[in-house]
């Protein structure tokens, strides 16, 4: 059942589907990370960046399923998005280090 997700199946078995998926997911996440760096400015850029980041990282799932649901540093990285994701009153410091988590979490996807 996971591993059959018309269009995405068929994206993830092209040469360049998943590459360039990839790489619009870091730009989305360059678009917010810069944004978030700038406090009460910018919002409507930044809940643009958001959701380019999600729609693309939940493309990049939708072409492997099974792969990520059985990674632990991909549930290590939602549980983080989830953390950042609750409006803590924490200061900018606990955030990015939270942010920094899930991209660790994320570059640790492909190892393990």
């Amino acid at each position: 059942m996971l591993n059959f997700m018309p269009p995405f199946s068929t994206l993830a078995e092209t040469t360049w589907g998943f590459p360039i998926l990839s790489a619009l997911h870091v730009i989305g996440l360059a678009w917010f990370g810069g944004t978030v760096l700038l406090p009460g400015e910018l919002a409507r850029l930044k809940r643009w960046g958001l959701t380019f980041m999600v729609v693309t990282g939940v493309a990049l799932f939708l072409m492997q399923p099974a792969r990520y649901a059985h990674s632990v540093a991909f549930w290590i990285k939602v549980a983080l998005i989830v953390a950042v994701a609750i409006p803590w009153r924490i200061g900018l410091w606990p955030k990015l280090a939270l942010w920094f988590g899930v991209i660790c979490a994320a570059r640790a996807i492909a190892y393990f």
